[in-house]
């Protein structure tokens, strides 16, 4: 949630941009791949859910170069959810 209020509650973000935002030991308990599967439900705590990119077979999203999950703020509605995870796609 520190991470996330130190970006100002984004309406969507990656676990990468997570990790880069972080420090000390919430970058490393990021950073640990045995941690991947807690993350979502984390995130979820903190109001935030993946959203599955409905242009790919994988749900993924295409985000420099790699493909990622995204992650949209709960509350909105999910056309702004569509919206937010698009646009921070292509930037």
């Amino acid at each position: 949630m520190d991470v996330l209020d130190k970006l100002k509650r984004p309406e969507a973000i990656t676990v990468m941009a997570l990790i880069v935002a972080a420090s000390g030991e919430t970058a490393e308990w990021l950073m640990d791949r045995r941690n991947r599967r807690a993350l979502p439900h984390r995130l979820e705590r903190c109001g935030y859910v993946s959203l599955r990119n409905p242009d790919s077979r994988q749900g993924l999203w295409r985000l420099k170069g790699e493909r990622q999950m995204i992650y949209v703020r709960a509350e909105l509605a999910p056309e702004q959810q569509l919206r937010a995870a698009r646009k921070l796609a292509r930037d």
